[in-house]
């Protein structure tokens, strides 16, 4: 039985228009024409012998043929690149500096930093945990190379990465009767969850009082497991002691929240590739359902 070799570049593409969301987008990033990815697109079907995307709304998402083509040809590419590296003498150095917020340095930040560091062991990193339009301030004036926010903020560049549902996030023995004043742990301003909070609780005509206030992430932890109040987060907030508050809490519904990677303009290669490392984790971070059930 012959075996069918795919395209490396045809991978490299196929991965790039996933981070992408779109064929024009992933076209300027590889630096070819949107019918030339198109092509490369055809002939990696025909070699997977698989339809790999379809649109969804205005994005291309992969296929569950693309899913599953998706880890590996990561894989794959990061083993090629890594060969490559090894064979030509040709290993990425310098410096970056890398941003995020404390939601994300504590649960995605890790693994993005661990697997660069793999890879690449030659270039020096520098990490800066801050709020969303500090690190897009950073960016701005390039104290940062780039960094993991809330979309939204001033930035010369900002790419969309995932977007999250925010939810009311209590103690698992923390109860609140419809008729309550709604108890509040939150950052200190600026910050998006708060705003989202108090506004939600406004145009829903519900009574609150801010119990607590904190600058870090670790604060806000504590005050809610210790079970002073409540907050609004995302579930890459909290693992432990913590989970969302039940219907019968009467909370009106949160907004979503737009995680961005902010990105100043002329990046090397190696933040190029940290960039690609950092919407691929953020992109893959999924949460069991059984944590959104009542």
């Amino acid at each position: 039985m012959a075996h069918t070799n795919l395209d490396m570049d045809c991978l490299r593409t196929f991965v790039t228009i996933v981070n992408a969301g779109s064929f024009a987008e992933a076209a300027q990033r590889v630096r070819r024409t949107a019918s030339a990815v198109s092509l490369q697109m055809n002939r990696l079907e025909d070699q997977a012998g698989a339809k790999l995307f379809q649109k969804v709304g205005r994005r291309m998402v992969p296929t569950p043929e693309g899913e599953r083509l998706l880890a590996t040809a990561r894989q794959m590419l990061e083993l090629n690149d890594k060969v490559i590296e090894t064979l030509t003498h040709q290993h990425l150095t310098g410096e970056i500096s890398i941003g995020a917020i404390q939601d994300v340095a504590d649960s995605v930040l890790p693994s993005v930093l661990a697997r660069f560091v793999q890879a690449h062991p030659r270039v020096r990193l520098t990490a800066r945990v801050d709020r969303s339009k500090a690190l897009a301030d950073a960016v701005n004036t390039g104290a940062l190379d780039l960094a993991i926010g809330v979309h939204g903020w001033s930035c010369r560049s900002q790419q969309k990465i995932r977007t999250d549902q925010m939810i009311w996030l209590g103690s698992a023995e923390f109860e609140l009767a419809e008729s309550d004043v709604v108890p509040l742990v939150v950052f200190e301003p600026p910050c998006d969850f708060r705003d989202a909070a108090i506004s939600s609780l406004n145009k829903a005509g519900r009574e609150w009082e801010i119990v607590f206030t904190s600058p870090s992430l670790s604060g806000l932890r504590a005050a809610i497991e210790a079970g002073l109040g409540i907050t609004a987060r995302t579930l890459n907030s909290f693992q432990r002691n913590l989970s969302p508050l039940p219907k019968s809490s009467c909370l009106p519904k949160l907004p979503p929240v737009d995680l961005a990677l902010y990105t100043r303009p002329g990046l090397k290669a190696p933040a190029l590739r940290l960039c690609e490392i950092v919407i691929e984790e953020l992109q893959a971070k999924t949460f069991p359902r059984k944590l959104f059930s009542g």
